[in-house]
């Protein structure tokens, strides 16, 4: 019950910053989309050039590759490319 409680607060506490950042600067709201999308892009993109060269490395797409890309853009997409190579050589 208490995690639960815990839980609520901190989303509704995230949605007001949200809420207040997008008010004060929506151009960071754009910029999240714009890494997010090539993010997405070039993952589906490697992802597919690395199957067809017989390389068994991917990383998918999901909210938390969506995310990292987003926030941290081409470092993100580096930082996922090299944990699936550390964990698919491990």
């Amino acid at each position: 019950m208490e995690s639960t409680i815990l839980i609520g607060i901190i989303i509704v506490c995230l949605v007001f910053i949200g809420i207040c950042l997008i008010k004060r600067r929506p151009d960071l709201l754009v910029d999240f989309a714009v890494r997010a999308f090539a993010g997405i892009a070039g993952i589906y993109a490697l992802d597919l050039l690395l199957r067809t060269q017989g390389y068994n490395i991917n990383v998918g797409i999901n909210p938390v590759t969506v995310l990292s890309n987003g926030l941290l853009g081409l470092p993100g997409f580096i930082m996922l490319y090299g944990l699936a190579i550390y964990y698919s050589y491990k």
